[in-house]
């Protein structure tokens, strides 16, 4: 190279460099992550707990900023407390809206198990903490921003594209997403794809292998045990010990119930799928299930999450009964949750329990699920999805999955209306614990990537192709 073909090539990079550097910044500086940042923590700091719910004061706090951006938005819901939000972004077509959906309710959270106060939003050590960080608060924000994005920049849509944050769905949703689809039916008249929670995605030192798409769940009931008896002095207890003594052994009586391992046909598939992505004995044991199980191997291999998808599971979650340590009340309860796998109906173990615990105690359904169809991975939005989700992390895999949870997805599929379990933001396994735990985090840089992984998906399905 000669001396002037030297001092031209050092001139166009100095020209270029600034242009460069702010391409990078833009990317980098996009006042959208700033927005939605901001969003969140304000967001996790509205306690909506539930039980009681209280989702309105969450609702009214999506309202004002999508009033704020000029998009149509109103509550919805019988309940003044507990109200949901519902925004909209018009096409002006008549093809099959995207309904982005999330809830507005929390688990209750135990403020002193927390090393931070669960509905501060503190920010620390590059984290957002806060109930509902990562379930599910963290996708409305993502869902919100992706539409306010596409908003700004006058976009024109090939599809309505509907915002729903919803209340009650840590209950079960009845008071929530079902009464809508009861009561309101012409808020998702031409609704034809929903995207939701559910999904979930694997990590190794903070690189995606896997992405779960979660196109059917497990069947969820919940039952409540009630226990009468004789109140006394606990100083002269009636035969049997008296009232938690004898609901202590009523529980004892259900968690004997027998929930042996089986293959289901959804199940199989995810495994076989999910398990091209993992290396060693638990990747050869996924790819390779089949029956008759060999249960030890399972038992050996796999954690407890996966062993879950393979059985029906009964958990304890909560006990109560009795005012003081001397004193033995007349009643005592306790809360058991039930998870069916994919297609079975309730009456059978239904009547397990109540065989179970015969007279001793009063079988209360809280919440009953019934078995409904998958959802469909033959579909644009699917295909959609895996494309955004492998370009987002390169060399990782997606799959659909069955999710061990219950969400609202459930009364969509139901319907015939594709619903497909996201999980945008990458989630490290010690943080993905705290979902429902203790110390619920996102770390801040992951919500933001996260956030603009919605906005893609969001965009490609229902922008007009120039």
């Amino acid at each position: 190279m000669t001396r002037s073909q030297v001092a031209l090539t050092l001139l166009a990079a100095a020209i270029l460099a600034p242009l460069n550097c702010r391409k990078a910044e833009g990317v980098e500086n996009d006042p959208l992550d700033r927005e939605a940042e901001v969003a969140l923590v304000e967001y996790v700091k509205i306690d909506t707990s539930n039980p009681p719910g209280n989702e309105t004061a969450g609702a009214k706090f999506l309202q004002q900023l999508f009033v704020k951006e000029g998009i149509e938005v109103k509550l919805v819901g019988s309940d003044p407390n507990r109200q949901s939000v519902y925004a909209k972004l018009s096409s002006g077509t008549n093809e099959k809206a995207l309904l982005l959906m999330h809830h507005i309710d929390v688990v209750p959270a135990v403020a002193n198990e927390w090393t931070k106060p669960p509905f501060s939003g503190d920010q620390s050590g590059g984290y957002i903490f806060g109930r509902g960080a990562l379930d599910v608060k963290s996708l409305g924000v993502a869902n919100m921003i992706a539409m306010i994005d596409l908003k700004r920049r006058n976009a024109r849509l090939r599809r309505d594209i509907i915002f729903l944050g919803v209340a009650d769905e840590e209950l079960g949703g009845l008071r929530g997403c079902k009464e809508l689809l009861e009561k309101n039916p012409e808020l998702f008249a031409n609704v034809g794809f929903v995207l939701n929670e559910g999904g979930y995605n694997e990590t190794a030192v903070d690189k995606i292998t896997f992405w779960g798409i979660e196109t059917q769940q497990k069947v969820p009931l919940w039952l409540r045990l009630n226990v009468k008896g004789m109140p006394g002095h606990a100083a002269s207890p009636p035969p049997g010990g008296g009232t938690i003594a004898k609901l202590v052994r009523v529980l004892d009586e259900v968690m004997k119930i027998e929930t042996p391992y089986r293959l289901t046909p959804e199940v199989k598939r995810y495994f076989r799928d999910a398990g091209r992505s993992r290396p060693g004995n638990r990747g050869d044991v996924m790819r390779a299930i089949k029956e008759p199980l060999d249960i030890k191997q399972i038992e050996e291999v796999l954690p407890p999450g996966y062993r879950s998808m393979l059985q029906d599971t009964i958990v304890l979650t909560r006990v109560s009964g009795g005012a003081a340590p001397n004193s033995i009340p007349a009643r005592a309860s306790a809360d058991v949750d039930i998870r069916l796998l994919p297609g079975t109906k309730i009456e059978p173990m239904l009547e397990r329990v109540k065989s179970s615990v015969g007279k001793s105690a009063e079988v209360e359904v809280l919440l009953a699920g019934e078995p409904g169809p998958e959802t469909s991975s033959d579909t644009e939005l699917f295909r959609l999805l895996a494309k955004a989700m492998k370009e987002d992390e390169p060399g990782s895999d997606v799959a659909a999955i069955v999710g061990g949870g219950t969400s609202d997805s459930r009364f969509f599929r139901a319907r015939g209306i594709p619903a497909y379990g996201i999980a945008p933001f990458k989630v490290n396994y010690y943080d993905a614990d705290s979902v429902h735990g203790t110390d619920e985090r996102i770390r801040a840089r992951f919500f933001i990537e996260g956030t603009r992984l919605v906005r893609k998906i969001v965009a490609d399905f229902c922008v007009r192709a120039k």
